[in-house]
C-alpha cells in the first residue's frame, strides 16, 4: 500500500514540474524601519511579486532571506495567503529580522555607498503554491536609499 502512495505523489510532483509554471520576478520595492530592541531590529520590507503566468498564483505563505551589499541583512517569513493575478502584479508587506552586530555591519557598508545605492539579492520560496507544490524565487538589483531629511 505504501508503494501505491509514493508511486502517485511521485507523479503528483512530476506533473506540477511538467505544468510549466514560470517562477515569479519579485523585487525590492521599500524598507522601513520596524519595531526593534537592542539585540533585535525589525524591519518592514515591501516585495513586488510579478507574475509572467497565465493563471493566478496562490500561496499559503513564503520565507526568504534579504542580502544587501553582499551581507545577509536578514530573513523573514509570512504564513499570510498571497494572491497575485494573471500576468500582474501585487505588493507583499514582510518582516523581516536581523542582529545587532549584522545591523551594525550593515551601517557601515552603507555610509561607504557611492550614490546611496545598495545592491541586493532576495530568494526564497513561495508556500503551497495553487495548493500543491513550493516554488522558489530570487531576484538581484539595486535599491536606491531614500534622502535623508535636513
Amino acid at each position: 500500500m505504501k508503494w501505491i502512495a509514493t508511486t502517485l505523489l511521485m507523479l503528483l510532483l512530476a506533473g506540477c514540474g511538467s505544468m510549466g509554471l514560470k517562477k515569479p520576478q519579485v523585487s525590492l520595492s521599500n524598507i522601513e524601519p520596524g519595531k526593534s530592541t537592542l539585540f533585535e531590529q525589525n524591519f518592514l520590507v515591501t516585495l513586488r511579486i510579478s507574475n509572467p503566468n497565465a493563471i493566478p498564483l496562490k500561496a499559503n505563505g513564503l520565507t526568504f532571506e534579504v542580502m544587501v551589499a553582499g551581507e545577509k541583512l536578514g530573513t523573514g517569513m509570512s504564513d499570510q495567503p498571497i494572491s497575485i493575478p494573471a500576468n500582474g502584479e501585487g505588493q507583499v508587506q514582510l518582516q523581516v529580522r536581523t542582529s545587532l552586530a549584522g545591523w551594525i555591519r550593515q551601517l557601515a557598508n552603507w555610509q561607504q555607498l557611492p550614490g546611496g545605492k545598495l545592491d541586493y539579492d532576495v530568494h526564497g520560496q513561495l508556500q503551497g503554491l495553487n495548493g500543491m507544490a513550493d516554488l522558489p524565487f530570487e531576484s538581484k538589483g539595486q535599491w536606491q536609499l531614500p534622502a535623508l531629511k535636513k
